[in-house]
């Protein structure tokens, strides 16, 4: 189950909508099982890396989900899919991201205390979530 959080810019007009949580296509796995899927939904680079995981151990399993970052230093929000393999209860791969624009480490953001962020397309911090326009999927 997830959820769908809507954004809009005050002062330019930009709306985007970020996700959070599991469905769709993206959900924990057995690591085999996600790698006998046809339909490709993770980075080509991650996917290679889940590869090489399964090559390497047979008994690995996937967790994966929709999450929202913030950069620290541009204060812009970003929806990815991150990943965790685990070897039992040992984490042996965890997803880390970067700002496309200046390349800080991108931080997990508590997305329902989060009232405003710096607009990613006019740089104002007038970017708001629009409460009205919330959507829940299973």
């Amino acid at each position: 189950m997830g959820h769908a959080y809507s954004y809009r810019c005050d002062h330019c007009g930009y709306s985007e909508n970020f996700n959070q949580g599991h469905g769709f296509l993206v959900h924990s796995q057995s690591l085999n099982d996600y790698l006998k899927q046809p339909v490709k939904i993770f980075h080509y680079k991650t996917r290679n890396l889940l590869q090489a995981l399964a090559i390497e151990k047979n008994d690995l399993f996937l967790k994966a989900g929709f999450q929202i970052y913030k950069c620290p230093k541009c204060k812009t929000l970003h929806d990815k899919i991150e990943v965790t393999v685990f070897d039992g209860d040992k984490i042996v791969h965890k997803s880390e991201f970067r700002c496309p624009a200046c390349r800080s480490r991108l931080k997990l953001t508590n997305i329902h205390r989060l009232k405003k962020a710096i607009c990613p397309k006019c740089k104002k911090r007038t970017f708001h979530r629009a409460y009205s326009s919330a959507l829940l999927w299973d």
